[in-house]
Protein backbone atom coordinates (compact mmCIF):
# COMPACT_ATOMS: atom_id res chain seq x y z
CA UNK A 1 0.00 0.00 0.00
CA UNK A 2 2.87 2.46 0.86
CA UNK A 3 4.19 1.70 -2.58
CA UNK A 4 1.60 2.82 -4.66
CA UNK A 5 2.52 6.80 -3.55
CA UNK A 6 5.77 5.83 -4.27
CA UNK A 7 6.51 5.60 -0.03
CA UNK A 8 5.34 9.19 0.46
CA UNK A 9 3.24 9.86 3.56
CA UNK A 10 0.85 12.57 3.01
CA UNK A 11 3.11 14.85 4.58
CA UNK A 12 5.99 14.26 2.31
CA UNK A 13 3.33 14.32 -0.71
CA UNK A 14 2.42 17.97 0.82
CA UNK A 15 5.74 18.99 1.36
CA UNK A 16 7.12 17.68 -2.15
CA UNK A 17 4.54 19.85 -3.42
CA UNK A 18 5.77 22.92 -1.83
CA UNK A 19 9.24 22.44 -2.78
CA UNK A 20 8.45 22.23 -6.53
CA UNK A 21 6.25 25.27 -6.19
CA UNK A 22 9.18 26.97 -4.43
CA UNK A 23 11.74 25.79 -7.71
CA UNK A 24 13.39 22.98 -5.26
CA UNK A 25 13.54 19.81 -6.87
CA UNK A 26 15.90 17.77 -4.46
CA UNK A 27 13.25 15.86 -2.96
CA UNK A 28 11.29 15.33 -6.07
CA UNK A 29 14.45 13.89 -8.04
CA UNK A 30 14.95 11.99 -4.86
CA UNK A 31 11.04 10.21 -5.11
CA UNK A 32 10.90 9.61 -9.06
CA UNK A 33 14.66 8.83 -10.16
CA UNK A 34 13.59 5.09 -7.67
CA UNK A 35 10.55 5.08 -9.83
CA UNK A 36 12.24 6.11 -13.56
CA UNK A 37 14.21 3.04 -14.01
CA UNK A 38 11.30 0.71 -12.77
CA UNK A 39 8.93 2.58 -15.18
CA UNK A 40 11.31 2.14 -18.11
CA UNK A 41 11.60 -1.50 -17.69
CA UNK A 42 7.98 -1.93 -17.68
CA UNK A 43 7.45 -0.08 -20.82
CA UNK A 44 10.66 -2.32 -22.33
CA UNK A 45 8.61 -5.28 -20.97
CA UNK A 46 4.79 -4.94 -21.43
CA UNK A 47 5.28 -2.92 -24.44
CA UNK A 48 7.92 -4.72 -26.05
CA UNK A 49 9.74 -1.53 -26.38
CA UNK A 50 13.42 -0.43 -26.80
CA UNK A 51 15.46 1.61 -24.38
CA UNK A 52 15.94 5.37 -26.24
CA UNK A 53 12.25 4.87 -26.60
CA UNK A 54 11.37 3.69 -22.51
CA UNK A 55 13.55 6.92 -21.75
CA UNK A 56 12.38 9.57 -23.41
CA UNK A 57 8.27 8.58 -22.90
CA UNK A 58 9.55 8.16 -19.23
CA UNK A 59 11.30 11.30 -19.11
CA UNK A 60 8.87 13.02 -20.88
CA UNK A 61 5.91 11.73 -18.20
CA UNK A 62 8.30 13.18 -15.14
CA UNK A 63 8.17 16.34 -17.23
CA UNK A 64 4.08 16.49 -17.14
CA UNK A 65 4.23 14.67 -13.62
CA UNK A 66 6.08 17.79 -12.32
CA UNK A 67 4.05 20.13 -13.93
CA UNK A 68 0.96 18.47 -12.72
CA UNK A 69 2.07 18.72 -9.37
CA UNK A 70 3.20 22.21 -9.23
CA UNK A 71 -0.59 23.44 -10.92
CA UNK A 72 -1.98 21.46 -8.09
CA UNK A 73 -3.75 19.24 -10.77
CA UNK A 74 -2.50 15.64 -8.91
CA UNK A 75 -3.77 14.42 -5.30
CA UNK A 76 -2.11 12.17 -3.10
CA UNK A 77 -3.72 8.81 -4.12
CA UNK A 78 -2.06 5.89 -6.27
CA UNK A 79 0.43 8.06 -7.92
CA UNK A 80 2.52 5.16 -8.92
CA UNK A 81 -0.14 3.84 -11.06
CA UNK A 82 -0.87 7.32 -12.61
CA UNK A 83 2.88 7.84 -13.27
CA UNK A 84 3.07 4.58 -15.27
CA UNK A 85 -0.16 4.92 -16.89
CA UNK A 86 1.10 8.66 -18.90
CA UNK A 87 4.67 7.00 -19.72
CA UNK A 88 2.73 4.41 -21.38
CA UNK A 89 0.47 6.96 -22.91
CA UNK A 90 3.33 8.83 -23.66
CA UNK A 91 5.40 6.00 -25.37
CA UNK A 92 1.96 5.02 -27.50
CA UNK A 93 2.03 8.65 -28.73
CA UNK A 94 5.81 9.04 -29.43
CA UNK A 95 5.77 5.84 -31.27
CA UNK A 96 2.24 6.80 -33.63
CA UNK A 97 4.34 10.44 -34.15
CA UNK A 98 7.22 8.27 -35.86
CA UNK A 99 5.52 5.68 -37.50
CA UNK A 100 3.30 9.01 -39.44
CA UNK A 101 6.31 10.93 -39.76
CA UNK A 102 8.13 7.52 -41.63
CA UNK A 103 4.60 7.47 -43.30
CA UNK A 104 4.64 11.20 -44.54
CA UNK A 105 8.35 10.43 -45.71
CA UNK A 106 7.74 7.35 -47.53
CA UNK A 107 4.39 8.89 -49.03
CA UNK A 108 6.67 11.88 -50.06
CA UNK A 109 8.87 9.64 -51.55
CA UNK A 110 6.60 7.88 -53.81
CA UNK A 111 5.08 10.69 -54.95
CA UNK A 112 8.18 12.48 -56.00
CA UNK A 113 9.32 9.07 -57.78
CA UNK A 114 5.57 9.41 -59.30
CA UNK A 115 5.72 13.30 -60.29
CA UNK A 116 9.40 12.82 -61.96
CA UNK A 117 8.49 13.75 -65.85
CA UNK A 118 9.05 10.72 -68.35
CA UNK A 119 11.56 12.09 -70.61
CA UNK A 120 10.58 11.16 -74.40
CA UNK A 121 12.34 9.59 -76.26
CA UNK A 122 12.52 12.53 -79.06
CA UNK A 123 13.49 14.78 -76.21
CA UNK A 124 16.47 12.76 -75.06
CA UNK A 125 17.38 13.02 -78.58
CA UNK A 126 17.68 16.35 -78.45
CA UNK A 127 19.58 16.52 -75.23
CA UNK A 128 21.99 14.49 -76.80
CA UNK A 129 22.63 16.52 -79.82
CA UNK A 130 22.84 19.48 -77.48
CA UNK A 131 25.28 17.71 -75.53
CA UNK A 132 27.38 17.11 -78.01
CA UNK A 133 27.45 20.66 -79.19
CA UNK A 134 28.60 21.87 -75.83
CA UNK A 135 32.16 22.33 -75.25
CA UNK A 136 34.33 19.74 -73.53
CA UNK A 137 34.91 22.54 -70.15
CA UNK A 138 30.94 23.08 -70.03
CA UNK A 139 30.95 19.01 -70.03
CA UNK A 140 33.05 18.33 -67.47
CA UNK A 141 31.71 21.06 -65.20
CA UNK A 142 28.40 20.14 -65.33
CA UNK A 143 29.03 16.38 -65.35
CA UNK A 144 30.99 16.51 -61.92
CA UNK A 145 28.14 18.90 -60.05
CA UNK A 146 25.30 17.03 -61.53
CA UNK A 147 26.39 13.54 -61.74
CA UNK A 148 29.43 13.54 -59.46
CA UNK A 149 27.47 15.52 -56.67
CA UNK A 150 30.61 18.02 -56.42
CA UNK A 151 30.44 21.17 -55.12
CA UNK A 152 30.97 24.05 -56.96
CA UNK A 153 33.16 25.31 -54.53
CA UNK A 154 34.71 21.72 -54.48
CA UNK A 155 35.14 22.40 -58.24
CA UNK A 156 36.70 25.94 -57.80
CA UNK A 157 39.45 24.47 -55.43
CA UNK A 158 39.96 21.63 -57.87
CA UNK A 159 40.38 23.94 -61.30
CA UNK A 160 42.10 26.33 -59.17
CA UNK A 161 40.00 28.83 -60.11
CA UNK A 162 37.61 31.14 -57.60
CA UNK A 163 33.70 29.81 -56.69
CA UNK A 164 32.41 32.76 -58.36
CA UNK A 165 34.35 31.96 -61.82
CA UNK A 166 32.77 28.48 -61.48
CA UNK A 167 28.96 29.98 -60.89
CA UNK A 168 29.42 31.82 -63.71
CA UNK A 169 30.83 29.65 -65.79
CA UNK A 170 28.04 26.79 -64.82
CA UNK A 171 25.44 29.34 -65.70
CA UNK A 172 26.97 29.79 -68.73
CA UNK A 173 26.92 26.27 -69.83
CA UNK A 174 23.52 25.94 -68.55
CA UNK A 175 22.29 28.95 -70.83
CA UNK A 176 24.08 26.88 -73.87
CA UNK A 177 22.63 24.27 -72.96
CA UNK A 178 19.16 25.86 -72.97
CA UNK A 179 19.74 27.66 -76.23
CA UNK A 180 20.84 24.50 -78.51
CA UNK A 181 17.55 22.59 -77.12
CA UNK A 182 15.39 26.04 -77.90
CA UNK A 183 16.92 26.03 -81.14
CA UNK A 184 16.20 22.45 -81.86
CA UNK A 185 12.33 22.86 -80.73
CA UNK A 186 12.25 25.46 -83.14
CA UNK A 187 13.76 23.77 -86.08
CA UNK A 188 11.72 20.69 -85.35
CA UNK A 189 8.70 22.38 -85.34
CA UNK A 190 9.18 24.42 -88.41
CA UNK A 191 9.53 20.91 -90.48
Amino acid sequence: MKNKNFGLSEASFEKLITDLKRNDTYFFEQVFLKQFKGTMNYLCREYKSNHEDAYDATMDALIEFRTRFVDGKLQYGNLRFLFTKMASQMLLRNLKKNAKTIDDGLTSLVQEVDEEPVVQEEELGRLNKAWKILGDSCKQLLTKHFYGKMKLSEIAEESQKTPATIRKQKERCIKQLKDQLSLKTIVSNER
